[in-house]
């Protein structure tokens, strides 16, 4: 699916639910530090610690760093929900300690326009979706499958979820790939990882400390498939993330 394609249902999304926004609104505002180790060899990771803005409609969705849009309002069996999200997975050499990986390209974040389908089961939530990086520099394919059970009570919730991202042989080029060029600078072997990916298990929750004030969190296991740990830029094929935050609940 290319971008064009992903726009042209994103508008149809747009009109048809524009006429339809359900008058019960969710805001709430708070902070958020999140952790996500680098497969990368000797490379740093810092911690993002991030002020969220989150407003949730039936039909549109602003959740820190990601926006969205729902065909159908938001518990309905089925539905389509267009979203951009911004994606950290970057590589800089200046970040990295190897003296060889110091010299490969810089490779930049982006923002993912992405299209998806839900189906809401009694015994959870299953998604399929596809996206494309918007920045000039990063082309290839996005994919994920995954199942998500929210478990919700009145002062608290937990939603463990399952799941397989992909990623196309262009986007993992641009990822974990080794251009010949970089390989003669470098000394590294050129490489060329194609599409692949990696699963995950994690699990969300929340704690309401007061009518107010939510405590949420999350933790994630990922395993990268051969293609990507297979990388001379990779020194691990698995990495657990994970984030903590605090909401104030306007209404």
């Amino acid at each position: 699916m290319t971008v064009k394609l992903v726009k042209a249902v994103a508008a149809s999304c747009l009109i048809l639910a524009a006429g339809s926004v359900s008058a019960e609104t969710r805001v709430s505002a708070g902070v958020l530090a999140a952790f996500s180790p680098q497969p990368y060899k000797d490379t740093d990771t810092d911690p993002l610690i991030v002020p969220t803005i989150n407003v949730d409609t039936d039909h549109f969705y602003f959740r820190g760093l990601t926006a969205g849009a729902r065909l159908a309002p938001k518990d309905a069996t089925h539905n389509l929900v267009l979203s951009t999200t911004y994606d950290p997975r970057r590589f800089d050499p200046a970040d990295t300690d190897d003296p060889q990986l110091s010299l490969l390209d810089k490779r930049d974040t982006s923002v993912v326009l992405a299209l998806a389908y839900q189906y809401h089961s009694p015994i959870g939530r299953f998604q399929a979706l596809v996206g494309e990086g918007m920045t000039h520099d990063r082309d290839g394919l996005y994919g994920e499958v995954s199942w998500k059970y929210g478990m919700n009570r009145q002062r608290w919730g937990i939603s463990p979820e399952v799941g397989y991202s992909y990623n196309s042989s262009d986007l993992n080029q641009h990822l974990y790939g080794i251009s010949a060029a970089e390989a003669s600078r470098s000394g590294l072997s050129a490489y060329e990882p194609g599409s692949a990916g990696h699963y995950f298990i994690g699990a969300s929750g929340y704690v309401m400390l007061t009518e107010r004030i939510q405590l949420l969190g999350g933790v994630r296991y990922t395993n990268l498939d051969d293609n990507i740990a297979d990388s001379p830029m990779v020194d691990q094929s698995t990495a657990t993330s994970g984030y903590l935050g605090v909401n104030y609940i306007f209404y």
